[in-house]
């Protein structure tokens, strides 16, 4: 029993010691654990809203010629539950027209068409012996204007690569019929009321234009007009003065989009502060020219030697996914023609560029063959080079031989041979 209580007393004194020992130790203190607070974040830098507006456009650009052909249907009120083949006449319709906007064009319209008549059901069966079967013909010649708005491009955001497009028109003008047949003369004789004289009437229509984008400068042209018109048009009046017959048109046909200063055939937009740069007139070009641009021109002019595989000094640039030519690349192209006509033993490949491979710009839209044909077009419109002292190539991938300038890219360069 005693060897039991040494052994708790020494194992107490032992546990005492330990804390004893353990007291000694200063104290760390630890401060509180603090809550998690969430990374603060530099805000990023939204870059300004880049808006695109039109070219400047004048008075010369964007006209635009539809020529159709098809058919002409009366629907005076002799003519309904006639045959389809006796009341269809050929019909050839040539526009002139201007685009003021995507929306908005007017077109100055003409028409040569055939035109059917037939007398009434009841002249038919009491005169049957004079008029047979009664049906005569006539042509009518038509002038007028339209008003054409676009459906489609109201609707949806424009595109100058859109394939459909569908507009509306009104319009109106004179009607001049004429070259009746022979036996309505003969009729009138024998008392049936048909005027054989020329009729000239005035005339409102409405319709409706479907275009198929077929190239940059033609669309294919689905149109069907509804017109309004003075009973007594087709010689023949049954009512009071103020009756009106109609017939309808349909015709297929082409529009053809004509070239604007540019060089383009549709609308285009650019950056705002380009529109103030673009090509106009002379004079604009005169102003834009200052003294100090055109000392830097002539330094450069005189910097031009020939040396065969090598690359002119001189090049083209463009904005980001842009491939119109402005003004100042303008005079860059100047001095490559008059290059060409200073120097006959050297020939020109003109090579265009897309900034596609650094993703600087959209691999998609053909930049480098935008580019490449915009420069060439240029040079054959403007400065009239010979087609033969220069070829055309491109590449969408391959990086331009000069790096990019801010949102500019050298996009097309000229590599010299010799003739």
């Amino acid at each position: 029993m005693r060897r039991y209580v040494k052994r708790y007393a020494l194992l107490f004194m032992l546990g005492m010691w330990a804390v004893l020992g353990a007291a000694q130790k200063p104290y760390k203190w630890k401060p509180p654990k603090q809550p998690k607070r969430a990374k603060w974040v530099a805000p990023k830098q939204v870059a300004p809203e880049v808006i695109d507006v039109w070219r400047p456009y004048g008075v010369a650009d964007n006209w635009f010629l539809d020529l159709g052909v098809g058919g002409s249907f009366s629907m005076a009120e002799n003519m309904k539950g006639h045959d389809l083949e006796k009341v269809y006449a050929p019909a050839f319709e040539f526009g002139l027209g201007k685009l003021f906007s995507p929306l908005w064009a007017t077109r100055f319209a003409m028409s040569y068409k055939q035109q059917k008549g037939w007398v009434s059901p009841q002249v038919l069966e009491s005169m049957a012996v004079l008029v047979g079967d009664g049906d005569y013909g006539f042509k009518m010649v038509g002038v007028g204007v339209d008003e054409m708005f676009s459906v489609t491009d109201w609707l949806f955001p424009y595109s100058e690569k859109r394939r459909f497009n569908l507009q509306l028109f009104i319009g109106g003008g004179l009607n001049y019929s004429f070259g009746f047949d022979s036996k309505v003369e003969r009729w009138y004789r024998y008392g049936y009321p048909v005027d054989n004289t020329d009729q000239i009437n005035v005339f409102v229509r409405g319709g409706i234009s479907c275009l198929y984008r077929l190239g940059n400068a033609a669309d294919l042209l689905v149109q069907g007009a509804y017109h309004l018109i003075d009973d007594n048009y087709n010689g023949v009046r049954h009512s009071a003065t103020s009756a009106f017959d109609s017939f309808a048109d349909v015709t297929l046909g082409v529009r053809v989009h004509l070239m604007d200063h540019y060089g383009d055939y549709r609308y285009y937009k650019v950056r705002r502060w380009e529109a103030t740069s673009l090509r106009g007139s002379e004079l604009k070009v005169a102003k834009f020219l200052d003294d100090e641009k055109l000392k830097e021109y002539r330094t450069r002019e005189e910097a031009e030697v020939v040396a065969f595989g090598e690359l002119m000094k001189t090049r083209i640039s463009f904005y980001v996914d842009r491939f119109f030519v402005n003004d100042y690349q303008m005079e860059n192209l100047r001095i490559v023609a008059d290059f060409l006509k200073a120097h006959p033993d050297v020939n020109l490949v003109v090579k265009g560029y897309s900034g596609a491979s650094t993703k600087r710009e959209s691999p998609t839209m053909c930049l480098a063959e935008r580019r490449v044909e915009s420069v060439k077009k240029v040079l054959l419109r403007y400065y009239d080079v010979d087609p033969s002292r220069f070829e055309v190539e491109f590449d969408e991938q391959a990086d331009a031989p000069f790096p990019m300038v801010g949102e500019w890219i050298d996009g097309v360069v000229f590599l010299m041979v010799e003739r």
